[in-house]
């Protein structure tokens, strides 16, 4: 009975957590008090803690949202999307395809290519592996939720190997990413080079939460305003996990020269909105050629 109060008072936390935080409850149209309601009585089934980690991860999936993840997990548990996933999947009408590799991964390895149709997962049926994604409060799915549930079960879990099953020519098809070695990621924050006399080329190695980069990134800025390079090519293409503020900050200061919108802040106190604009500032020298952007689904 006291463990059984111990993990209704940590579900209590967590779902008070999000209540009070969550930004996007309306947006995605997310009743979270009905949800409180369903997952209150599935506390009597916990055992253990690995049980409330897997109800916890499951509570997770309601908010069908890649950035919400908790920070502990078992090795049962699924990688979480898109940081740990190497395939984009789509559904098409009534059909599932992929949408895009991740270069260098173990899905590019194997052959997986965009356009494929999938047809299983795992040996089985794609569509009845997707409950264990989908929310409880509705079967009335958007397509955001089963977009969410289809990209974390082909991301798979840590302690299973998965097999992908296509449709090609009539003619299915079996392929096995994870007896694959994925090319290892560069470790340095970023790599460059000049693609010709005009073109330089940057391109960031998932490292946009690594404050290195803004001296690194500032030394290569200068370099180039030095040449008067014409075109600079900076590829955001695996940047899944994110960063941080300031990082972003410092690297869009070296590319304006004058304040600009940054983001926009928005806060609830006691049913009161406060709301307020914050800027980037230009620093040091702005490069000012031709900047183009290579940006996609590891972004």
């Amino acid at each position: 009975m006291n463990a059984q109060t111990d993990y209704n008072k940590a579900f209590e936390e967590c779902w008070s957590d999000f209540k009070q935080h969550y930004a996007y409850f309306e947006e995605q149209g997310i009743d979270w008090e009905k949800i409180k309601t369903i997952y209150q009585t599935r506390i009597t089934d916990i055992q253990n803690d690995k049980d409330f980690i897997r109800f916890l991860e499951r509570l997770t999936h309601e908010l069908h949202n890649g950035h919400t993840s908790l920070n502990v997990n078992l090795s049962s548990s699924n990688r979480i999307i898109p940081s740990g996933s190497d395939l984009f999947i789509e559904q098409r009408r009534n059909s599932y395809y992929i949408g895009d590799v991740r270069p260098n991964s173990k899905a590019a390895k194997v052959g997986l290519k965009p356009d494929m149709q999938l047809i299983k997962y795992n040996q089985k049926p794609i569509e009845e592996q997707l409950n264990q994604f989908l929310s409880l409060s509705t079967n009335n799915y958007t397509s955001a939720m089963k977009n969410y549930a289809l990209n974390m079960l082909f991301a798979g879990t840590h302690n299973q190997k998965r097999s992908i099953t296509t449709l090609e020519n009539g003619q299915e098809k079996t392929y096995f990413p994870d007896r694959e070695v994925a090319t290892p990621s560069s470790t340095s924050v970023f790599d460059w080079h000049f693609i010709n006399d005009s073109t330089a080329y940057i391109k960031i190695n998932n490292s946009l939460g690594d404050n290195k980069l803004i001296e690194e990134f500032d030394k290569i800025i200068d370099s180039l305003i030095v040449r008067n390079t014409p075109s600079l090519v900076l590829d955001l293409t695996d940047t899944p996990s994110g960063g941080n503020t300031l990082v972003a900050r410092a690297m869009i200061g070296r590319l304006i020269t004058k304040e600009l919108p940054y983001q926009k802040h928005q806060f609830n106190e006691q049913g009161i909105i406060r709301s307020w604009v914050e800027y980037v500032i230009p620093r040091k020298q702005a490069y000012t050629n031709k900047l183009i952007l290579m940006v996609g689904h590891w972004t």
